[in-house]
């Protein structure tokens, strides 16, 4: 089956925090980004009693080495969430944030310089 998509999704990898308002709930692996979703994989809650993340709830997605963003959780299931943006990435943005998470920025050199 062929699924059209509205906007093309990008290949990730990069740790994140997943918040609900300022308290940590969870962490994973941010793994695939577009223009107005993303999806979360390996989620781990924050702590041995975590409150269930559910469905339609806007939590804060925040990438390591990167501005957080809010998104709303539109699936979840086997350790992974995907979430449709509460606000669109322009798309400056989105490419800084796929370039963020492919680790262009890593090197103390491209840090210094801001590349």
């Amino acid at each position: 089956m062929l699924r059209i998509r509205a906007h093309q999704r990008y290949a990730v990898r990069r740790e994140v925090a997943i918040l609900r308002g300022v308290r940590r709930v969870g962490s994973g692996l941010l793994v695939e980004i577009s223009q107005e979703g993303c999806r979360i994989g390996c989620v781990m809650p924050a702590d041995m009693f975590p409150e269930p993340i559910e469905n339609g709830e806007v939590l804060v997605v925040a990438p390591e080495g990167a501005d957080p963003f809010e998104g709303r959780v539109r699936w979840s299931g086997n350790g992974t969430l995907g979430f449709r943006l509460v606000r669109a990435f322009h798309h400056h943005e989105l490419d800084r944030l796929i370039r963020t998470c492919r680790g262009e920025f890593d090197t103390p050199e491209a840090r210094e310089y801001g590349t």
